[in-house]
């Protein structure tokens, strides 16, 4: 980039001769040298500034302030009083509407004429033609006379040439004011982007929030004198005060004067402060998950203290297609405060915002006590990017209810149980309060506790702040407590399919929800997103399978899956998963979360027979814990000790001589209390000495020797 200003002004002035009646220009032409019959006013009068290359500067001032005097004396469309303007490199401009184009020509032909002026060859303006038209989006109305065009339509074209032309300098004036919405906001991202691209921007506006959002530095004019230049935060504060009728003292970085302070102008309301926040993170790009996030939109505005209060508003937009949700102040009957200097503040929040997968836009206004005129708005404050693994469509997850037929579903129909409306409430060990369905088949009433062993382990290896994956979260047992082990810096995340499990879930965890520290998903964890069929127990005792088992009835109801790297959790801490025979799948999908998780520890359910259910040998399960470089350390009775993965393999192979499915035929015939028996006494026969379901740690290879050292794992006494 060249250290050169790309424009240097110096001492420039313009002066225009104003005549009370037309007769007058005639005798000052005869008679100019011995009367004068005009009075003079100075558009411009004695600006000096340097603009570098790749600089954006904003220009801000009332009406009449010089603003457009300075920008067409800079594209030459004006010759100075005096004074000098040196511009280098090609510039385009858009100034007020109308200028540059021949309104008895064509559009097609009004491209040609403009584009030429500004320096291109017929060659050029044929390579660039097509995208000229595609931006502007008037290709229908190209070949009419633009005399017919709508503003709108006019500055469509104009602006499309303007920019294509590929200028070293791009002066924008308020022209883009008369665009719609849309368009506005797709010309403010093609200045974005000659921005990122180092070219030189002169931009003039009356919305101050963008003057502080978009320049590099702006530019103050009052009656045609420089005010003040320097940090747009700064000149925008005190342009913000002189229309006020607040201004002191001030001093500029050229130690330009400030006149005497106007009595503050009739009507004026404009936003001195905007912030997007998404769950108390500030920024110009938001991230969340769907129904998961609080959006916070803080205002402060000012305005004339004889104007009625204004209305403030807020639009969330899908780009630039539909707006999809909409607040309004007087609308809702909200009474804005404000000071006795008309100075106000207003937080909007969306609680569980239930956006859907998108890219989202805020946009805020300013309005009129009654809506409709605008004083000031910011179309583009910020954008709220939402991740949502779910392949559904829809711009937004409403609450809906579900109801089926009563009697038995049929098969392939999908089912929903009212198991989540029979609830008792029972506590925890811990003492917290906690929701169990009626069946309570973890027994939680009775103890408070669920797998001691499991929850003393998990206990000792979760730490405050760590971030943790609770797979099959079923009704929030360990969620919850999980919850409570990572505190206020940790985050829990759980996934469930089942609506009765989830519906006990959510009730279990809302506090933790109200802080983010749990997020809920209500789905499945596969190796690719998609759909699964979830089967249910055929006594409703709160079990379900991804696959159809001896456990559950034939009917199943579809629930979406997700690939757990879509979710974008890591790097991750603590994993447990407890999803009977279907952990595999889960944790394919899981590749990439894992291999940027080096500490991360995995308790998970090991139950070979669930396995080989699910379409998987138990031995493919153990050389892919060994391909991810997990070992794995199991409970013997006593403490938890690593386990030699040959050895294990060896009475994995034992299952191979189990007749499977004359087994599974048979066990179908069983109600669920009698299953469990005969599965273990079939694999005792056939010589598998492990129990039929386990839960097993899996870590890596550091971590196994960080817990040997700290004797974490193999003190822990049942």
């Amino acid at each position: 980039m060249s250290f050169e200003p790309a424009i240097s002004i110096k001492n420039l002035s313009k002066c225009y001769q104003l005549y009370a009646q037309p007769q007058d220009r005639l005798k000052q032409f005869l008679r100019g040298g011995r009367h004068q019959y005009y009075r003079e006013f100075w558009a411009l009068h004695d600006v000096s500034l340097d603009i570098m290359p790749g600089e954006v500067l904003g220009i801000v001032g009332r009406n009449g302030a010089g603003k457009s005097t300075l920008l067409q004396l800079l594209c030459n469309t004006l010759n100075p009083t005096s004074g000098s303007v040196d511009v280098r490199g090609r510039i385009s401009a858009l100034l007020e509407l109308g200028s540059g184009f021949n309104p008895e020509f064509s559009g097609r032909e009004n491209v040609y004429l403009s584009a030429s002026i500004l320096g291109l060859s017929k060659q050029e303006i044929d390579a660039r033609f097509e995208e000229i038209v595609d931006f502007s989006g008037i290709r229908d109305f190209l070949d009419q006379p633009v005399k017919t065009y709508s503003s709108g339509m006019y500055v469509r074209l104009a602006f499309s040439v303007a920019t294509t032309v590929d200028p070293d300098i791009l002066v924008v004036d308020e022209a883009l004011s008369v665009g719609d919405g849309e368009f506005a906001r797709k010309s403010f991202e093609r200045i974005r982007g000659m921005k990122e691209a180092g070219k030189t921007i002169l931009f003039c506006s009356h919305s101050l929030y963008q003057m502080e959002a978009f320049c590099d530095r702006v530019l103050w004019l009052d009656h045609g004198k420089l005010m003040l230049l320097g940090e747009p935060q700064e000149v925008v504060r005190r342009y913000s005060d002189f229309l006020l009728g607040n201004i002191g003292e001030a001093k500029t970085e050229l130690a330009a004067p400030i006149a005497n302070s106007p009595s503050p102008p009739q009507g004026h309301a404009r936003f001195s402060h905007i912030e997007v926040s998404l769950d108390g993170i500030t920024d110009r790009i938001l991230h969340g998950r769907p129904g998961e996030n609080t959006l916070s939109i803080r205002l402060q505005f000012e305005s004339d203290p004889e104007l009625p209060i204004p209305t403030v508003g807020a639009t969330i937009d899908y780009g630039t297609l539909v707006t999809v949700a909409c607040a309004v102040s007087c609308f809702e009957n909200i009474a804005i405060e404000r000071d006795e200097h008309g100075k106000g503040e207003v937080t909007l929040e969306f609680p569980n915002l239930p956006l859907r997968k998108g890219e989202y836009r805020v946009a805020v206004y300013l309005a009129s006590e009654d809506a409709i005129h605008i004083y000031d708005n910011a179309l583009d404050v910020a954008s709220i990017k939402i991740e949502d693994s779910l392949p559904s469509p829809g711009l937004v997850s409403l609450p809906c209810r579900w109801q089926t037929s009563a009697g038995h579903a049929p098969l392939s129909a999908p089912i929903l149980r009212s198991k989540s409306a029979e609830r008792q409430l029972t506590k925890l060990f811990t003492g917290r309060p906690f929701w169990v369905d009626y069946a309570d088949s973890l027994e939680l009433a009775k103890t408070g506790i669920f797998e001691p062993v499991e929850t003393a382990l998990a206990q000792a290896l979760i730490n405050p702040g760590d971030r943790v994956f609770d797979i099959g979260a079923n009704i929030g047992y360990y969620t919850a407590l999980f919850a409570d082990w990572v505190g206020p810096s940790g985050i829990v995340d759980a996934i469930e399919p089942d609506p009765d499990n989830f519906a006990l879930l959510d009730a279990n965890t809302q506090d933790f929800q109200k802080t983010n520290r749990v997020r809920l998903h209500a789905l499945a964890l596969g190796a690719a997103t998609g759909t699964a069929k979830l089967f249910r127990s055929k006594d409703n005792i709160g079990m379900h399978r991804l696959y159809d088992s001896i456990c559950c009835d034939e009917s199943f109801m579809e629930v979406p899956v997700c690939c757990g790297d879509d979710l974008a959790l890591a790097p991750l801490d603590f994993i447990k998963i407890d999803i009977e025979g279907y952990e595999i799948f889960a944790l394919r999908g899981l590749s990439n979360t894992l291999a940027a998780s080096p500490n991360v520890k995995i308790l998970c359910e090991f139950s070979p027979l669930s396995m080989m259910e699910a379409g998987i040998q138990p031995v493919t399960w153990m050389e892919w814990i060994e391909n991810q470089g997990f070992s794995a350390i199991a409970y013997n009775g006593t403490v938890w000790s690593p386990l030699e993965h040959d050895q294990l393999k060896q009475e994995l192979d034992c299952l191979t001589k189990l007749d499977f499915i004359g087994l599974t035929s048979e066990l179908r015939k069983h109600s669920n209390a009698s299953i469990a028996d005969a599965a273990v006494k079939a694999a005792t026969e056939c010589g598998y000495p492990r129990p039929i379901l386990e839960n097993l740690l899996l870590v890596k290879q550091q971590t196994l020797q960080e817990l040997t050292d700290k004797s974490i794992v193999f003190s822990l006494n049942k």
